[in-house]
């Protein structure tokens, strides 16, 4: 068994793993997404997901032609071209984004010419723009197009240097669609002198709807000019606006401020939102903080999601409510559960419920606050003490693994004693050497910890069916050393010392625990200090765990 570890983030799991207990090295996790490379020469771009590594100058314009299906990652670098178009949306569909925590990615025509565009439609086609920023002399321009346009804008901003940021005609048999929504910050502005430099235009068969409250429509000339009303369908019930644009909206009331007019429907109704009752550990085999909201009242609840981030900066994330919970009080409340890996206990976990018009107060809540408060509470049980000092530690430890320091969560609480340094005189002779031909095991650390087993193409195939407790595990491929595949299941903290028996079509295949690692490990005696120190930390976690019986 190895003694070496490697702290791996996986994207999609920000989790870290322990390296295999019998071989050594780094596993690769493999993207999901294939990524494509766009050409300095630009031309036709076939169905697929493009991101950008570097800036690129384009010779000739991209195209997304009849029944393409392109998706472009800015991923905060730039398209520049010259010419008539950088991007000519041919009746294919195209999703701009921009990935980057920047959001500096954008798409420039640096012509003056008039007849320029950031992006253009021709015979039909649809845009998705979810980020980014499209610039030319026009921003997005369509007019007389042998088809149906349609733009769906969530995010990013479209600029025109000369006339319209957004110029929509539609041919004469024809009808485009201009949707703005979501809560993104939507940016349309014209910098040119021209009196045709809009904001946005419309004429003729046109369908505008604008919901997006964080819309910001500019211009020196109209930031809304619709050609004719008759036929012209406008639907604005939020955003900015750089000049009075009441007239195109009569259900909504516009209050003018400094820079502007701003949509500011009131609604008439009384909203209830719901109201946050109290804070939890979560206590459930893996490690968290659960939110209980109190809905009554509240109009569907179940709209209702938690946006949370973990530090300052984590990436905000949605989570649904999972099951009710009845307490004394007779109320029932909604629960939300945030699960947090060990080197983030210490993190505030922020968290509010949105159901994508009204939303709650931001409230923060950290593992290591409820810990404290529990270890320094006169009341607490014993056992929950216990655990509470032992899951701070084994945090310490994790963090302290990855990043070469320790938090010391403990320090200032009276009467601790570290297990971890004092003299270890555990007994972990039940937990043998449980190798098997042709696998290798590692552990992943993260809100639970998992067994991970690694197998040769000589063991395992993909159509073979491994269950642990009765449940089938799925089987991944992966390409790492000679190994073809890999299982993996989670192990709830109070389940930690225990072994378990990995079936593989219904015969028994392998065994392990987490303590046949932490055996492993320990009794090396080349194991790195930090390794070892985590996994003696493990190890008093998986007892205090064991001993406390209220799990919930």
């Amino acid at each position: 068994m190895l003694k070496r570890v490697s702290c791996i983030f996986i994207a999609l799991m920000m989790a870290f793993c322990l390296s295999l207990s019998n071989f050594a090295g780094v596993v690769a996790v493999a993207d999901d997404v294939t990524y494509l490379s766009i050409s300095t020469s630009g031309g036709s771009l076939s169905s697929g997901t493009y991101q950008l590594t570097a800036d690129v100058t384009i010779k000739n314009m991209l195209q997304v032609g009849s029944g393409e299906e392109v998706a472009i990652d800015l991923n905060g670098y730039e398209i520049s071209f010259s010419g008539s178009q950088a991007i000519l949306i041919n009746g294919g569909t195209l999703t701009l984004k921009d990935s980057s925590s920047e959001g500096t990615g954008s798409v420039i025509n640096t012509s003056t010419s008039s007849s320029s565009y950031g992006i253009k439609f021709s015979n039909g086609g649809t845009l998705y723009m979810e980020g980014g920023t499209v610039s030319g002399y026009y921003g997005i321009y369509t007019k007389n197009n042998s088809g149906n346009c349609s733009m769906y804008i969530t995010g990013g901003t479209v600029i025109a240097t000369g006339k319209a940021a957004i110029y929509d005609l539609p041919g004469s048999s024809y009808s485009d669609i201009i949707t703005i929504s979501g809560t993104d910050k939507v940016v349309i502005t014209s910098s040119g002198s021209s009196s045709e430099a809009y904001g946005i235009y419309c004429n003729s068969k046109a369908m505008l709807t604008i919901s997006n409250p964080n819309t910001y429509v500019s211009s020196n000339a109209a930031a809304v000019y619709i050609a004719n009303m008759l036929y012209t369908s406008v639907d604005i019930t939020a955003g900015h606006y750089s000049s009075d644009i009441s007239s195109y909206a009569p259900e909504s009331t516009f209050v003018e401020t400094d820079d502007g007019y701003v949509v500011a429907t009131e609604s008439t109704e009384e909203v209830t939102l719901p109201e946050l009752y109290g804070v939890a550990l979560t206590l459930d085999g893996a490690t968290g903080v659960t939110f209980y909201y109190d809905m009554t009242g509240v109009s569907e609840p179940e709209a209702y999601t938690l946006m949370t981030t973990i530090g300052e900066d984590g990436e905000e994330k949605s989570v649904t409510a999972g099951e009710t919970k009845t307490l004394d009080d007779g109320i029932e409340y909604y629960r939300y559960t945030v699960y947090v890996n060990p080197n983030q206990f210490n993190d505030a976990v922020s968290a509010y419920l949105t159901d994508g018009t009204n939303t709650t107060d931001v409230y923060e809540y950290s593992v290591y606050e409820y810990c404290m408060y529990s270890i320094e509470d006169e009341n607490s049980d014993q056992n929950e003490i216990d655990l509470c000092k032992a899951i701070l530690n084994y945090g310490d430890y994790a963090s302290a693994y990855c990043y070469g320091t320790s938090t010391c969560s403990l320090t200032s609480v009276s009467d601790w004693n570290d297990p971890v340094q004092e003299e270890w005189a555990v007994n972990l002779s039940e937990y043998g050497d449980t190798d098997t031909s042709g696998t290798g095991k590692s552990l992943i650390l993260g809100s639970s910890i998992i067994i991970r087993v690694y197998l040769t193409s000589d063991v395992a195939c993909e159509s073979d069916v491994f269950t642990v407790d009765g449940k089938t595990l799925t089987v991944y491929t992966t390409d790492y050393e000679n190994y073809s595949y890999y299982v993996e299941f989670s192990v709830p903290a109070r389940r930690m010392v225990e072994t378990f028996t990995v079936k593989k079509n219904g015969e028994t295949f392998t065994t392990y625990s987490v303590l046949s690692y932490v055996k492993n490990i320990t009794e090396k005696s080349d194991s790195s200090t930090a390794l070892s120190d985590l996994c003696k930390a493990i190890y008093y976690y998986s007892i205090a765990a064991n001993n406390y019986t209220s799990w919930r």
